[in-house]
């Protein structure tokens, strides 16, 4: 890569003294600077910031993110930027600093994010040129992305592909507490901006998780009508979020999502996780057989290839779920030597899993 002299990272906090370690510890001897936002921590937070040679701001919480992220981004002196959050941990498989993999002819750059424990990567913008005109907008799920493209369109910069990743722990544990404050942010959020079609995702999980389904499900379906109105990549990829949503509930409360799943095939293509779901459906449906195809197709898949695209996926769906799908398929279809062997195949690969995760 060319010509990148310095990387600030940037963050906003308030009471994160139980992942703030972690995350400091991974930005140390990787970035040039650290700003961290502090929105008003009545814990460790500040003491461990400013002991890791962070500089620190103050900023009152108005239940507004892009606000206190953009109070960081006119504290940043470096070139770039860096966007983590304090349940983030920065690593680069080759080494090195952040600078050594970007190229300076470039306005963003991508990360390999894991969203989740023991879930696959994807593509997510993470690193900037210092720009002023990249500030972000919105009050939960804040981005700059619109402008971003429209000046990379206009300019001729590119947003380039990095190696670099991102893992995300903040889903681990209980969500309860986050739940509350996000559910009226998310309300507030399908009202201004509608159009935005992971808001309606995101508030359909988060009233499912509060056992909502009702609600949850109307959301869903709110959103994924929305979707024919915008045919770009990203708005296809929340659209089959949302797709997921529809059809994981469905099954939950014994109804049949197949007609819809089969109706929009065409997300299949890319989202495996709406093939999984859909090989329960065909199973509920009596076609065990399809079913069963549905299970090897996803067992023949490489979870660990799987970071170029705009979805993350439940590693699981590719080994011991998807050997536990083809072990009830062929159950049902009257295969129970086949079926045994699948369950065996199910318990190797939970194990080996289990035990990847605790050398982690």
């Amino acid at each position: 890569m060319k010509g990148v002299r310095s990387v600030a990272a940037a963050l906003i906090v308030k009471n994160e003294e139980r992942f703030l370690p972690g995350c400091l510890d991974s930005l140390s001897g990787r970035v040039d600077d650290i700003i961290i936002v502090d929105t008003g921590s009545s814990d460790a937070t500040v003491n461990i910031a400013t002991g890791a040679g962070a500089k620190v701001i103050h900023h009152q919480w108005t239940g507004d993110f892009a606000a206190a992220r953009n109070v960081g981004l006119d504290a940043v002196g470096s070139e770039w930027f860096l966007y983590i959050d304090a349940d983030e941990r920065l690593r680069l498989p080759e080494g090195g600093r952040v600078s050594d993999y970007l190229d300076s002819s470039a306005i963003a750059a991508s990360v390999r994010f894991q969203p989740k424990k023991g879930y696959t990567r994807y593509r997510e913008p993470r690193l900037f040129r210092n720009d002023p005109r990249l500030r972000f907008r919105g009050r939960l799920h804040e981005t700059f992305m619109p402008v971003l493209r429209e000046i990379s369109a206009r300019e001729n910069l590119p947003i380039v592909r990095t190696s670099i990743e991102l893992d995300h722990l903040g889903y681990d544990g209980d969500q309860s507490e986050k739940h509350a404050r996000n559910l009226p942010l998310l309300e507030d959020c399908v009202r201004s901006e509608p159009n935005r079609l992971y808001y309606w995702h995101h508030l359909a999980e988060t009233l499912a998780a509060l056992a909502r389904t009702d609600e949850a499900l109307a959301v869903a379906n709110e959103g994924f009508a929305r979707a024919e109105f915008d045919v770009s990549e990203k708005a296809m990829a929340n659209a089959s979020l949302i797709l997921q949503t529809i059809a994981r509930l469905g099954l939950e409360r014994g109804d049949d999502p197949l007609p819809l799943i089969e109706e929009n095939a065409y997300h299949l293509a890319q989202d495996y996780g709406l093939a999984f779901l859909r090989g329960h459906a065909l199973l509920n449906a009596g076609r065990p057989l399809e079913a069963l195809q549905v299970a090897m197709a996803l067992r023949r898949i490489d979870p660990d290839e799987l970071h170029e695209g705009l979805l993350a996926f439940d590693r699981g769906i590719f080994r011991e779920k998807a050997c536990e799908l083809a072990a009830q398929a062929c159950l049902e279809a009257g295969k129970r030597r086949e079926a045994a062997a699948y369950l065996a195949e199910a318990e190797l690969l939970a194990a080996s899993e289990n035990a990847a995760a605790e050398s982690r």
